[in-house]
């Protein structure tokens, strides 16, 4: 399988704390306990698919700074091509992730300049051609990918994060997708069937799953009267959930197109 990932790749730091709200405290000692590591969305994604075997492209805006050099070398060792990262920000994108101890987390992020910059079209068509699927995060340098994609007759999934409702400007060029991946954070209290339902109907996916973190997940297809719900896997406990849906959207997009599964 070979897939191209568009999306964020920063520097993450892990902070621990003993719950949220986090309250105040004018120093704290953890020693050990501060982790520094490479993460964000598109790396993230890109890292899972290569572990599960495919030849992935990752199209990430970086700077030639250490964040930046720490981002290309972890990639380098996952097997993950950088060619289409760019290195003109002036600072690689940041992020501090506090973590609870029950595993829920908070991410703060310092994006800068990753999310005007501009991505040449050719470069990524070049890289896309005889793709199997295209994975794109929900950010303005990941518009005009989506056509061009759909141009090369490349399927793509879309992550569009955290929604807050079907009708929300900022999601419309995304529902282009074919695959639509979402997370039910936002939705607290809402008829969530009946949400999947309202974006269906505004969107060409062929295949729309909302996570739902300990439940599991929800999906439908243009042609289900009702959502399948599938139930969460128990893998025991869980220390941190950073990257969860990453990791879930990337496993969907293998069992889609390098595994070749039926929706």
């Amino acid at each position: 399988m070979r897939a191209v990932v568009a999306g964020i790749a920063n520097q993450q730091t892990r902070l621990p704390v003993e719950g949220f709200p986090h309250p105040y405290s004018p120093a704290r000692h953890l020693p050990g306990r501060i982790e520094d590591a490479v993460g964000g969305v598109g790396f993230n994604v890109a890292a899972a698919l290569a572990r599960l075997g495919a030849a992935v492209d990752l199209l990430a805006p970086l700077a030639d700074d250490p964040p930046g050099r720490a981002v290309l070398a972890a990639a380098d060792r996952l097997g993950v091509g950088t060619r289409l990262c760019t290195r003109a920000l002036d600072r690689t994108p940041r992020s501090v992730v506090l973590v609870d101890t029950t595993g829920r987390r908070e991410v703060n992020t310092d994006l800068g300049g990753a999310l005007a910059t501009s991505v040449d079209p050719a470069a990524f068509r070049t890289a896309a051609t005889g793709a199997d699927v295209c994975v794109l995060g929900n950010l303005d340098f990941s518009r005009p990918l989506l056509p061009a994609a759909r141009g090369l007759g490349v399927p793509v999934v879309v992550d569009l994060q955290d929604v807050r409702g079907p009708d929300h400007p900022y999601d419309q060029d995304f529902l282009a997708a074919d695959t639509l991946v979402m997370s039910h954070e936002r939705l607290a209290g809402r008829d969530l069937p009946g949400f999947l339902r309202a974006l269906r109907s505004r969107s060409r996916a062929s295949l729309l799953v909302l996570t739902l973190g300990a439940d599991g997940s929800l999906a439908l297809t243009p042609d289900d009267a009702d959502c399948w719900r599938t139930p969460a896997v128990d893998v025991g406990p869980v220390s941190d959930t950073t990257g969860a849906g990453d990791a879930f959207t990337a496993a969907l997009a293998h069992a889609l197109h390098g595994r070749r599964l039926p929706a």
